[in-house]
């Protein structure tokens, strides 16, 4: 237990630690989005850690490290790329807390903002670390289904969000639902699919000693990616642009999970 606490204490330091740095680096370019992008890397940086330092077998150790890492390395990449050095600005949600925290608007984005997801992040990690420590000196059937969601996972999302992006570029499109391809049968399955990664790490953790504890994160992701940050910040700003274009979209699509249409 003392060896765990270590580790996780060592974690807990250096996602501090990468927190500051980030938000001393969206304070001088006057963007605090980037921390959208420091929590993909963040958990990089714990499995990366979990996976050194952890005392399980040693191909499942890279196997989860390396997993963690392709999905925080794709999706870190594509946020710094869309919202940061797409011109975009600072995104609506940081806008409002600028407003909200008035004089104390950068103490309050290091503690609120950047510390607490830093914070978060070692909750979201939980799988990571089972994993880590898993002594068990072979592959199971666990292992495979969940590198096989995990496939799907990061496929699925790859698609959902270079249609978006491709349906966004073409001017006569402004103003209008993107509808194509799974966007066809979900409203967000951008998101149902990066949850869908979460199930993974879930699945894969079950093969450790209290395994059914790295089901929190996936249990944690989608009551924020439904409840809070994901679904519903995106659908207010999406009625605010497109009104009623967009609430026919919402009777007929599915909100998170890709099914077929409602018939009118």
């Amino acid at each position: 237990m003392n060896e765990i606490i270590q580790i996780i204490g060592i974690g807990w330091f250096a996602v501090a630690l990468f927190m500051t740095i980030l938000w001393y680096i969206g304070k001088k370019i006057q963007n605090y989005a980037i921390v959208d992008v420091g929590w993909t890397i963040a958990l990089v940086i714990l499995s990366s850690i979990y996976s050194i330092l952890g005392d399980g077998w040693l191909p499942r150790r890279i196997l989860i490290g390396g997993m963690v890492g392709f999905w925080g390395l794709r999706l870190g990449g594509y946020l710094l790329f869309t919202r940061i050095l797409g011109g975009h600005g600072e995104d609506q949600r940081y806008v409002a807390f600028r407003k909200d925290y008035g004089d104390k608007v950068d103490q309050k984005f290091f503690t609120n903002i950047f510390q607490f997801q830093g914070l978060l992040d070692l909750v979201l990690a939980i799988p990571f670390l089972l994993i880590a420590m898993n002594p068990i000196p072979e592959f199971t059937y666990y292992d495979f289904i969940g590198l096989g969601i995990f496939l799907i996972a990061i496929i699925g999302e790859g698609i959902a969000d270079n249609q978006l992006h491709t349906f966004k570029k073409k001017p006569e499109n402004k103003g209008k639902n993107c509808e194509v391809g799974l966007w066809y049968y979900s409203r967000h399955p951008n998101y149902f699919f990066e949850w869908l990664t979460w199930i993974s790490y879930g699945v894969i953790s079950l093969g450790s000693e209290y395994g059914y504890l790295g089901f929190l994160s996936a249990i944690l992701m989608y009551i924020f990616l439904t409840k809070f940050t994901g679904v519903p910040m995106t659908e207010k700003y999406a009625l605010e642009k497109r009104g009623d274009v967009y609430r026919e979209y919402q009777k007929s699509t599915s909100p998170f999970i890709p099914w077929f249409k409602k018939k009118p």
